[in-house]
C-alpha cells in the first residue's frame, strides 16, 4: 500500500513539473505575443500617420497642379494674342 501511495506520489509530482514546465512556456509564448502585439500596433500607428501626411501632400499638389495649369493657360493665351493676333490692320501685311 505505501509504495502504491509512493508511486502515486512520484507521479503527481511528474505530473505537477510537466504542468510547471509547460506553463513557463506558455508565458513566453504569451511574452513574445504581447511583443508582437506592440510591434504591430506602432506599425499601424506609423501607417496611420504616412497615410495621414499622404492625403495632405497630395491634396497640397493638387492643389498647386491646378495652379500652375491655370497660369500656364493664362501664358499660353497670351502668347497666342502675340503671336496670332486677332484683328490685322493694313500695315501688317
Amino acid at each position: 500500500m505505501k509504495q502504491h501511495n509512493d508511486n502515486e506520489g512520484m507521479q503527481n509530482l511528474k505530473t505537477i513539473d510537466s504542468l510547471e514546465e509547460e506553463l513557463g512556456l506558455l508565458k513566453e509564448e504569451n511574452l513574445k505575443l504581447m511583443k508582437e502585439i506592440d510591434r504591430l500596433k506602432e506599425e499601424y500607428q506609423l501607417l496611420e500617420i504616412i497615410e495621414r501626411d499622404h492625403k495632405e501632400l497630395n491634396g497640397s499638389l493638387r492643389r498647386d497642379l491646378a495652379k500652375l495649369q491655370k497660369s500656364n493657360k493664362e501664358l499660353q493665351d497670351k502668347v497666342h494674342e502675340f503671336v496670332r493676333p486677332t484683328k490685322r490692320s493694313i500695315d501688317d501685311l
